[in-house]
Parts: C-alpha cells; sequence; structure tokens
C-alpha cells in the first residue's frame, strides 16, 4: 500500500510499483470471491460451485497477503503492525482484518465440505469480514485526500467491480483447471464486471492540469477488460475459451488497479514527462511480468489443493459415516 504519508495535501513523493495494484487486486477479489460463496452458503444454493470459489478467495487472500507483505518494503514491518495493536488507521486494522477473514473462510470451507449445518453461519459471519476488506481496501487509499482519483466518492464501487472481475476470472480459471463447467451465471458475472472495469478505466482520467496518461499503455489496459467480458459471453458457448476469459477477467481486475495507483500518484503538470516512461516501463519489466505470472501460479496452485483436499476429506467422512 501507499508508503508515504501525506501533509497537508501536498502530493508526495512518485512510487510506482506492480505489488501495491496486485495486492489491492488479490485482495478485493478475494472479497467478492468469499461474498458469493458465503452468500450461497446461507442461501443454502449452488452447492456445486461453492467449494470453487471459497477455494478461489482463500487462495487470493493469502497470495494478496504476500503480495501486501513485499509491498511494505521489509517482511518485519507486518510483525511489528500485529505485535502493536492499533486502530489509528485502516492500515493497522487491515493487519488484524484480514487474518480473521481468512480463518473464517477456511472455517466456512471445511463445514460446508463436511455438510455441517455450522456451515450457513459462519459463512454469514465470513461474508461480513469480507465486506470489511472491501472496505479496508477502498479507504486504505481513500483517505489520501492529496493525490488525484483516490477520493473521489464513486471510487469504492470501483473496488467492488474490480474485485468482482478478478474475483469471479480467478474462480472460472480454476474450474477449467480441476475441468469442472464454470456456471453461466458466474462467467456473466465476469463479462459484466469486467466491461464496468473497462468503461472505469476509460473513464478515469485526472483533472485539468494533472499528466494525462500515455494513451497507448493505459488504453491496453481497458482493452483487458473489454476482452474479459466479450471472451467470457464467448465461453458461455465455447466452454474452451473459459480458461482465457478468465484470465481477462482477472486481468480486468489488475489493470482497473494498475491505472488507478498511476492516476492517483499523479502531480499536477501538463506532459507525459520521463519520470512516467519509467514508470510505464518498470509495470511492464521482467521483474514485474515474473511477480505478477508467480503470484497467479502460486494462487492457482493453492485453490487447486485446497478445493481437492476438502471435497476429499468431505466424501472420506461421508463414506465412513455410511460404513
Amino acid at each position: 500500500m501507499p508508503k508515504v504519508i501525506e501533509l497537508v495535501n501536498a502530493p508526495p513523493a512518485l512510487t510506482w510499483e506492480i505489488l501495491e495494484p496486485l495486492a489491492l487486486t488479490l485482495l478485493t477479489a478475494a472479497a467478492c470471491a468469499i461474498l458469493l460463496a458465503g452468500g450461497l452458503t446461507v442461501a443454502g444454493r449452488g452447492r456445486q460451485v461453492r467449494g470453487g470459489l471459497f477455494s478461489t478467495g482463500i487462495a487470493s487472500a493469502i497470495t494478496g497477503l504476500g503480495a501486501l507483505t513485499f509491498s511494505l518494503g521489509n517482511p518485519f514491518h507486518l510483525y511489528m503492525f500485529m505485535v502493536s495493536p492499533s486502530f489509528s488507521s485502516w492500515t493497522t486494522i487491515g493487519t488484524f482484518l484480514l487474518p480473521v477473514f481468512l480463518g473464517l473462510s477456511l472455517l466456512a470451507l471445511y463445514l460446508d465440505s463436511q455438510g455441517d449445518g455450522r456451515a450457513r453461519p459462519v459463512a454469514g459471519l465470513a461474508v461480513l469480514f469480507a465486506l470489511g476488506v472491501l472496505t479496508y481496501a477502498s479507504r486504505e487509499i481513500g483517505y489520501l485526500q492529496g493525490r488525484a482519483m483516490w477520493h473521489s466518492k464513486a471510487l469504492p464501487l470501483g473496488f467492488v467491480l474490480a474485485g468482482l472481475s478478478g474475483g469471479t476470472g480467478l474462480a472460472a480459471l480454476l474450474c477449467a483447471f480441476k475441468r469442472r463447467i464454470a456456471p453461466a451465471w458466474l462467467l456473466l458475472v465476469m463479462s459484466g464486471a469486467s466491461l464496468c472495469c473497462a468503461a472505469a478505466g476509460f473513464m478515469l482520467v485526472p483533472p485539468s492540469g494533472y499528466v494525462l496518461e500515455d494513451p497507448a499503455a493505459w488504453t491496453t489496459l481497458s482493452l483487458i477488460g473489454v476482452a474479459g467480458g466479450v471472451l467470457g459471453l464467448i465461453g458461455l458457448k465455447a466452454r474452451g475459451l473459459v480458461p482465457l476469459a478468465g484470465l481477462a477477467g482477472y486481468g480486468a481486475g489488475l489493470g482497473f488497479y494498475v491505472r488507478l495507483i498511476f492516476l492517483g500518484q499523479s502531480i499536477p503538470r501538463n506532459s507525459f514527462t520521463s519520470v512516467d516512461a519509467q514508470a510505464v516501463a518498470h509495470l511492464v519489466s521482467a521483474q514485474s511480468l515474473l511477480i505478477l505470472a508467480g503470484s497467479l501460479v502460486f494462487l492457482v496452485g493453492i485453490g487447486m489443493v485446497l478445493g481437492g483436499l476438502f471435497s476429499n476429506v468431505g466424501m472420506a467422512r461421508r463414506e465412513h459415516s455410511h460404513g
């Protein structure tokens, strides 16, 4: 998250890094995946997809916490937050909110896989904490009034849309890896959220006097959202395109946050500068691409292990009870 403290509404130093938008993408995707999974559990619907959504949310939360930890510059900083209880800022609140959210999600997945009736109240608590994670993520940058684009009243809605796009996109991707058919409603939600992220990306321009982003680089990020929306709709019939659609849906959420961070860190000037060019170059550097690829592989791996582990445990317990 932002590494500087804003004073008297003065724009702070420029600090573009891929870990910041990546952490926002993964944590909001986790929150939205758990919102959907928990809501279905409480309603007693969608048993076939609940496990996948829970697994997606948990894997995304774990990976997002990793990105958040490294974005602090020193993992020891997170430890210091944990051993120094404080509710003075959303950063310190998040160090307690995120682990509790993760623990409740794991417990809800376990109980639901066992067919335990206690899954419903636990899932309901997980939903409340998921809403807290979305609030935490939006407020983490929303209070920095001196940064363009970071104090819009519509910003929390953008976090929800980006989280929905990323969460449902990752869920569709995990379904494809597990050779399961992603529900049509999941692809429709992903398509709608991806298109909204694309539209928001096109509309996210700084106020007059602020640098306008490099048109080619940032229009491409919005086009990823268009691709996610279109591929998701095509994937309703052509199931072979679902993995690509899920990846684009995840990319739509990431593109939204990259653009938001970039614009939020703009300072008043009238033209694109060498500093901006360096920021764009960093985002597409080998280091950044390796971080993105590695985090995605890690997330998918955890998601597949979680889904298989809890479904096997549940199956073994049911067979034992019948035996």
